[in-house]
C-alpha cells in the first residue's frame, strides 16, 4: 500500500477530466470543480480521497506490469477474453435492468457482501463472500453487491469470483446478477470484474466527469453489461441522464459528508415523473428507467416507502452483515407487498405480542467511547442518565458528546424527527403497538436517550434542546398522561415500576393488570423495571422481577422493553423465555458505575440477537 501526498490525490482527480479545454464543464458536478470553486484549496473528501488512491494504486500496478517480465498483470484485451472464457463455463452475462424489472410487483433485492467501511469501520471482517452470498440467493436476493476495494473495504476481487461460482447452477434459486461495487475510473476496471464473472459494476456519477461516465457506460454495454449508476445531488442525475444512463441507484447518504437523506430516493423519482421519464416499478419491463435506492435501509417500512414511489429495487448490506440469520432479516423486509400485508395483519391484528425482540437499549452511558461501542455492536437506544442520585449522572457537557457520537455514526447532523402521534380512536394498548412499530423504524439508526426522575419539564426540555436528545424516558412519578412531546418537548418511553419484596423476589399480586389499566396513548412505549419495596425510588437496582408478568403483558397485546437485572449471562433465557419487545441493560455490562465492559456490550447485544432469531423460528 502507498500512501500519497494532497497534491498527487488532486493530481489523480483532475487527471479524469476531458483535455478539450473545458474542464470546467466537464466536471462541473464534481466535489471541488464546480463553477467558482478553487479547487488548489479545496480539501478532498473522504469519497474523493479513496477514489483518487484506487487511481493512482492502479497507476503503481500499470507501471510494474512494464517492468515485470513474468506477466502476471494481464492487459485489457488478455482480460476480456478471459471473461468470455469464464462466460463460456459459467453462463453468460445477466441483464441488471431486466433481473430488476422481472420481480414486479416484487421489490428486487441487491444484497451486499461489505467486510468493513470508512463511516463504520469493520463490520463483519470474518464472515466468507461465498458463504453468505449463497444465504442471499437462497432467501430471495435477485442480487449481490461484492465490494472488491481493500484498503477501506477488505473486499478483492475473489471475493466476487466466490460469490460468482456458488451461486451458479443452484437447483433452489435462479442465479443472481453480481455487482462489482468499486471505485471505477476506467475501463480496464470494467474488464477486471467481467474476468473475475461479475454482470454489472457501479459507477459513482460525483467522482466520474461527464465525458468519462458516457464512456464508462458505453464500454459496459459493449460487453453485455449494464451498469448502476449512483447518483446523489440534483445535478448528478442531469449528467446521468445525459450519459445514457438505464439503472439510476440514489445513494440517500451523500459520500462527500456521510450525511443521510432517507427522502432522496424519493425525490430522484419524483423528478423523472415530472420529465415524462417511465420507470415505475409496477409497469414491469416496459419501461424506459429503472430506480434503486441504494443505502440506509434495514427494514419492511424502508421497502414499502419506496415501493409507494415506484422504486424497482433496495440496496442493502449493513444490516444483513450484521444479523444474526440474514435469511430471516430478508423474510423481514416483505419484499412482496402481500407479505407486507401479512405482516401488518399480524402485528395489529390485537391478539398476543409475538414477534421478539426488536429492540436493545445500552443506558447509563457516559462517554462517547462507550456510546461508539454500543452504536457498533448494534444496539438502538443510548439511554444518558440525568437522575440527580444515579451514580451514572451525566452532565450537559457529557450528554453532548454521547449525542455527537451518535449521530456521526448514524450519519446524521439533527434529531431524528419521530413523527408525532395523531389522536385516534385506538386503544391505548393499539396505539402503543402502533408507536413500538415507529419507534422500531426510526431506532434502525441509533438514538439517544434522556433518562429522567421526578424533574421538572423545564428542565427536561431544556435538556432536550440543549443536548439534541432523541427521546426521553420517565422514571419517577410523573405519571403516564405527561410521557409526551408536548411536556417533555420529544416522545418519551414511560417506566412502570414492578415493586418486588426485598427477601423473596417475588411482585405484588395482579401486577400485570395494573399496567395493562394503567397505560394510555401518550407514551412512545412502555418500559418495565424493577422497583425494591419500601424503597424510595425505583430503577437502577440490578435485581430482576418475575419475567412471568412480562408475559402476561404481551399476551394482552402489549410490547414492552424490559431492564432489572439483566446481563450476558441471562439475556438468551430472557429473550427465548419471554419474547420481550426491548431490553435494557446498564449495569450488568459495567467495569463501574458509568463506565462500559466493552466486550459485555458487544456479547451482550450479540447474544441477544442471536437468541431473538432462535425464538423466532417457533412463530
Amino acid at each position: 500500500k502507498h500512501d500519497y501526498t494532497e497534491k498527487q490525490l488532486k493530481d489523480a482527480l483532475a487527471s479524469l477530466l476531458c483535455k478539450d479545454g473545458n474542464d470546467n464543464h466537464d466536471g462541473h458536478h464534481c466535489h471541488g470543480f464546480g463553477k467558482g470553486s478553487d479547487y488548489a484549496s479545496h480539501k478532498l473528501s473522504m469519497l474523493q480521497t479513496i477514489h483518487a488512491t484506487q487511481i493512482l494504486d492502479y497507476g503503481v500496478k500499470m507501471s510494474q506490469q512494464q517492468k515485470d517480465d513474468t506477466n502476471t498483470f494481464p492487459s485489457q484485451d488478455e482480460l476480456l477474453n478471459k471473461a468470455k472464457d469464464f462466460a463460456s463455463v459459467h453462463g453468460t452475462t445477466l441483464n441488471l435492468q431486466q433481473i430488476i424489472q422481472r420481480q414486479s410487483p416484487r421489490m428486487a433485492l441487491a444484497a451486499e457482501f461489505k467486510r468493513a467501511s470508512p463511516s463504520k469501520g469493520n463490520i463483519a471482517p470474518h464472515l466468507k463472500p461465498g458463504e453468505q452470498a449463497q444465504v442471499y440467493a437462497s432467501s430471495g436476493a435477485n442480487i449481490i453487491s461484492v465490494l472488491t476495494e481493500p484498503r477501506w473495504f477488505l473486499g478483492s476481487l475473489e471475493d466476487l469470483t466466490e460469490a460468482r461460482l456458488q451461486t451458479t447452477n443452484q437447483l433452489k434459486y435462479d442465479r443472481p446478477a453480481i455487482l462489482r461495487k468499486d471505485f471505477v475510473f476506467c475501463e480496464y476496471q470494467i474488464a477486471e470484474a467481467a474476468a473475475a464473472g461479475a454482470d454489472t459494476v457501479l459507477l459513482i456519477v460525483a467522482v466520474t466527469p461527464s465525458t468519462l461516465l458516457k464512456k464508462l457506460i458505453d464500454f459496459c454495454r459493449s460487453i453485455n453489461m449494464e451498469p448502476l449508476v449512483e447518483v446523489h445531488a440534483d445535478e448528478e442525475l442531469d449528467v446521468a441522464l445525459e450519459a445514457g444512463a438505464k439503472v439510476i441507484g440514489v445513494n440517500n447518504r451523500n459520500l462527500h459528508t456521510f450525511q443521510m437523506d432517507m427522502s432522496r430516493t424519493q425525490r430522484v423519482a419524483e423528478q423523472l415523473g415530472t420529465r415524462g421519464l417511465t420507470f415505475h416499478h409496477d409497469k414491469g419491463e416496459e419501461v424506459d428507467y429503472t430506480v434503486c435506492a441504494l443505502s440506509g435501509m434495514s427494514t419492511s417500512l424502508d421497502v414499502d416507502r419506496y415501493r409507494q414511489s415506484g422504486v424497482g429495487m433496495c440496496l442493502i448490506g449493513e444490516s444483513l452483515m450484521r444479523a444474526a440469520d440474514p435469511s430471516v432479516a430478508i423474510q423481514g423486509l416483505c419484499l412482496d407487498p402481500s407479505d407486507l400485508a401479512e405482516q401488518q395483519r399480524n402485528m395489529n391484528g390485537g391478539g398476543a405480542y409475538t414477534a421478539g425482540t426488536k429492540i436493545i437499549k445500552v443506558c447509563g452511558i457516559t462517554n462517547p467511547e462507550d456510546a461508539l461501542v454500543a452504536c457498533q455492536s448494534g444496539a438502538n437506544l443510548i439511554g444518558t442518565i440525568f437522575a440527580s442520585k444515579s451514580k451514572r449522572k451525566v452532565t450537559k457537557e457529557q450528554c453532548t458528546s454521547v449525542v455527537q457520537a451518535v449521530r456521526k455514526f448514524g450519519e446524521r447532523s439533527a434529531r431524528m424527527d419521530i413523527p408525532q402521534k395523531a389522536k385516534s380512536e385506538l386503544s391505548p394498548i393499539s396505539s402503543l403497538v402502533s408507536t413500538a412499530h415507529l419507534l422500531e423504524d426510526c431506532a434502525r439508526r441509533p438514538l439517544v436517550v434522556g433518562v429522567f426522575q421526578n424533574q421538572s419539564f423545564e428542565f427536561i426540555q431544556e435538556m432536550v434542546q440543549d443536548c439534541g436528545l432523541d427521546l426521553v424516558q420517565l422514571h419517577g412519578k410523573e405519571g403516564m398522561t405527561v410521557a409526551n412531546a408536548e411536556h417533555c418537548g420529544v416522545p418519551a418511553i414511560r417506566v412502570v415500576d414492578i415493586e418486588v419484596d426485598a427477601k423473596t423476589g417475588k411482585a405484588v399480586d395482579g401486577a400485570s393488570k395494573q399496567i395493562l389499566d394503567s397505560v394510555t396513548s401518550d407514551p412512545l412505549a412502555i418500559l418495565l423495571d424493577t422497583s425494591i419495596k419500601g424503597a424510595k425510588e425505583g430503577g437502577g437496582t440490578g435485581v430482576t422481577f418475575d419475567w412471568n408478568i412480562v408475559q402476561e403483558v404481551q399476551n394482552a397485546g402489549l410490547p414492552v422493553i424490559i431492564a432489572g437485572g439483566l446481563k450476558v449471562e441471562n439475556v438468551a433465557d430472557a429473550v427465548t423465555t419471554v419474547r420481550p419487545w426491548g431490553l435494557d441493560v446498564s449495569s450488568g455490562v459495567e467495569e463501574s458505575p458509568g463506565v462500559k465492559n466493552h466486550s459485555k456490550v458487544k456479547d451482550f447485544v450479540k447474544g441477544a440477537r442471536t437468541a431473538a432469531v432462535e425464538a423466532s423460528k417457533g412463530f
